[in-house]
């Protein structure tokens, strides 16, 4: 949904070439946060780094994260597509912590990470 909206509040006006490169840029942001998802999730799981496979997986991920990352903040302007990252980020690894890792989640909890997600929207809509 968040990304729908980000997607959506990208101008109208630009050129065609630009409204696509933004578009590229978007997806580009996308599959960094994925890919830093991944990671995080990998260094969880690897007890403390000490799982050598897994290691690798979260060093990967998050080294192919701050790459791809960077090319779309080629584009994207650094404050859009930095609250994109760390609040949808945010959102993802919370809920995976919840459902693979069994965490706790509480009403307070959810108020939160729904502040989160409001201020991410506004953030981006403006």
């Amino acid at each position: 949904m968040i990304a729908f909206i980000a997607i959506v509040a990208l101008p109208e006006n630009d050129s065609t070439s630009m409204a696509t490169d933004k578009r590229t840029a978007l997806f580009e942001l996308l599959l960094a946060i994925a890919s830093e998802q991944v990671g995080t999730s990998a260094m969880k799981a690897s007890g403390g780094f000490s799982s050598l496979g897994l290691t690798v997986i979260a060093a990967t991920g998050y080294i192919f994260s701050l790459i791809i990352f960077a090319r779309s903040m080629h584009i994207l302007p650094m404050g859009f597509a930095y609250a994109l990252w760390v609040g949808l980020g945010m959102a993802i690894v919370t809920i995976l912590g919840v459902v693979i890792y069994k965490e706790s989640f509480n009403w307070k909890m959810a108020i939160g990470l729904g502040l989160v997600i409001a201020g991410l929207i506004s953030m981006n809509v403006a």
